[in-house]
């Protein structure tokens, strides 16, 4: 079988900041002169919410002319995936291959986030199961699904900036020879720590939410020093969307969900922020109010 499509996949494009970079990966595509047909994977833990906003979606860009339903070269399809169930990340795996060969970009949007003041180890494995483990999970199955000169986009958060953990940790988190198992062994003294009570005389902050994204973008500088080694021309970054109206940011959030898929929609599309900036980096919209 030959496959000609370029196929992006987006976690938790349901709702909020997911569902505003799958509308925005469509419109941009769709601006490019590229007449490769693109096909775009949202993919949600809910099926019917999940097929819902694809629907919607859907009816949404009709009017654009950008789906292949209506003239345009991009193709939109929902596929049912749980992050934090491994048969469920097998199982979509198994259709990538079979159905598409392989994956040029993945967008590693979803995440969770407790409101509150909630903050104990429950609060802290439940959140790292998602945003951190999952996460990791998810891009240990695909990555070999990535194509030559392909990109993954790791959503991450401002929020977890070295400055939240003392001088100490920051600098283990920083080593340029940090591998993945020692990351986990980093994430894992935070967990142990939360249980016992002793984060704060041990240089943690009581954010659950703020260390696992500080995991996945040191995730992301170890996936990029992989990626380089082993050539292909991948690139992996990761990115700040701000702080952005959403079910898990509130009201008071400043930006839109369209504003927070900006930096998401031009890593995995504009060639030119790419070669900018080394593999690896961490980016944000310096316009926002982040």
């Amino acid at each position: 079988m030959s496959f000609i499509t370029k196929v992006i996949l987006v976690t938790g494009g349901n709702k909020g900041i997911g569902y505003a970079i799958v509308r925005n990966l469509a419109l941009s595509y769709a601006s490019l002169s590229s007449s490769q047909p693109l096909t775009i994977l949202l993919t949600a833990r809910n099926p019917a919410l999940g097929q819902n906003s694809a629907d919607k979606l859907h009816e949404e860009l009709k009017p654009k002319n950008v789906l292949t339903d209506d003239g345009g070269i991009v193709d939109l399809k929902f596929l049912s995936l749980d992050i934090t169930d491994e048969q469920s990340i097998k199982d979509v795996k198994k259709v990538i291959e079979k159905d598409y060969g392989g994956l040029d970009v993945l967008i590693n949007n979803a995440a969770i986030a407790f409101k509150g003041n909630a903050f104990d180890v429950n609060v802290v494995r439940t959140t790292f199961a998602t945003n951190f483990y999952g996460t990791l999970n998810l891009i240990n199955h695909f990555y070999p699904l990535i194509r030559p000169n392909g990109r993954i986009v790791n959503v991450s958060s401002s929020a977890g900036g070295l400055h939240i953990v003392n001088k100490a940790l920051g600098q283990e988190f920083s080593k340029e020879d940090l591998d993945m198992d020692g990351l986990i062994e980093l994430m894992k003294r935070f967990e142990d720590a939360v249980e016992k009570d002793t984060y704060k005389q041990e240089g943690w902050p009581r954010q659950a939410y703020g260390v696992s994204k500080l995991g996945v973008t040191t995730m992301t500088r170890i996936l990029a020093r992989r990626a380089d080694k082993e050539g292909n021309n991948i690139k992996v970054f990761s990115c700040c969307p701000g702080w952005v109206k959403t079910d898990m940011a509130g009201e008071r959030a400043p930006l839109t969900p369209d504003q927070g898929a900006k930096i998401p929609v031009l890593l995995a599309l504009d060639e030119n922020i790419v070669i900018q900036n080394p593999n690896g980096s961490f980016l944000k919209d310096k316009n926002s109010e982040l």
